[in-house]
């Protein structure tokens, strides 16, 4: 038996260095619309969000999201979305929107995984000093050739290092990696793609209303890490940029990393949203407010695979 769903997608592209799984690959992504286009209902995420409210969402219903904003989301998914009819909700990181600049996480994945530094250095972080080895393992290779789960010690460094930077404020986790690019001497950290859109693609991307957009905080911590006051202005500055750019109303939330507490929660409702998504991986007709949507996440898998994963959330919801 179906159950409504709510999808967790960031990328569609073929992305060889992509050590968190955000890319579906094209090919991919037109696979699973099939399936969703066969078995599934899919509705803009503010309908399916009044229909759960209302106790009259169908079983076989499905939103989909995507979470920061990258410019794939214009130039990849939505004509597919278009060709598949099927709506989608975008979720934007505001501070990199038009901004020069990679997203912090993609800067940190290729400065770790594939430029050729050195193999052992310091990362400070909020002052303190955390030691890095990345033993002999070369760098990933960008087309492919070396496969990031290959390089466990790498892997292992970076996401040692991302746990620590996601949990810090915008002004800190800039000077720790600052302090990384200075010691990957010739790092140009412009010349990374991919890229956030700017403002001009994100109008782009809702002007035949098929695809709407949410806020995702304006640099993409972990919001229960924070401050109060400074959880706050990433949640409402947010909601005000997003707002200006298409001259709207904006209503969705997304929390970064999925993470949120009460207090966050609290925000966000402060802030004026409708409602905001989290990163549980099961299904959306279960317990829980408003406030707490759960979402699944949906990695780089083909159609037949694809389908399996909707009949396992379905089962184990």
């Amino acid at each position: 038996m179906s159950r409504p769903l709510i999808l967790m997608y960031h990328r569609v592209a073929d992305a060889p260095i992509d050590p968190w799984q955000l890319a579906v690959s094209p090919a991919h992504f037109e696979e699973q619309l099939d399936v969703l286009r066969r078995s599934r209902r899919p509705l803009p995420l503010a309908e399916f969000v009044r229909k759960l409210a209302a106790g009259t969402l169908p079983s076989d219903a499905v939103a989909l999201t995507f979470d920061d904003g990258y410019v794939d989301n214009l130039a990849a998914a939505a004509p597919r979305l278009a060709g598949a009819d099927a709506p989608a909700t975008v979720f934007l990181t505001t501070g990199c929107v038009d901004s020069p600049e990679p997203f912090w996480w993609d800067e940190l994945a290729r400065l770790i995984l594939v430029e050729d530094g050195p193999r052992q250095f310091d990362v400070v972080i909020n002052g303190a000093a955390m030691s890095c080895d990345l033993g002999a393992e070369p760098p990933a290779r960008e087309d492919g050739g070396t496969p990031v789960a290959a390089l466990q010690t790498r892997h292992a460094v970076l996401e040692s290092i991302h746990q620590s930077l996601r949990r810090l404020d915008e002004d800190d986790r800039r000077a720790a990696l600052n302090g990384l690019r200075s010691t990957f001497a010739g790092f140009d950290g412009g010349a990374i793609t991919p890229r956030a859109m700017t403002g001009d693609e994100v109008r782009t991307l809702v002007k035949d209303g098929l695809i709407s957009i949410g806020a995702h905080s304006v640099h993409h911590p972990e919001l229960p890490y924070l401050e109060a006051s400074a959880c706050a202005r990433e949640i409402g500055a947010s909601k005000r940029a997003c707002e200006a750019l298409i001259d709207a109303p904006v209503t969705a939330f997304a929390y970064p990393f999925g993470a949120f507490d009460d207090a966050t929660r609290g925000a966000a409702r402060t802030a004026g949203f409708a409602f905001a998504c989290a990163t549980r991986r099961t299904t959306a007709d279960g317990a829980g407010d408003a406030f707490s949507l759960r979402r699944l996440f949906i990695p780089d898998l083909d159609g037949d695979a694809f389908e399996r994963r909707l009949r396992w959330a379905s089962a184990n919801g």
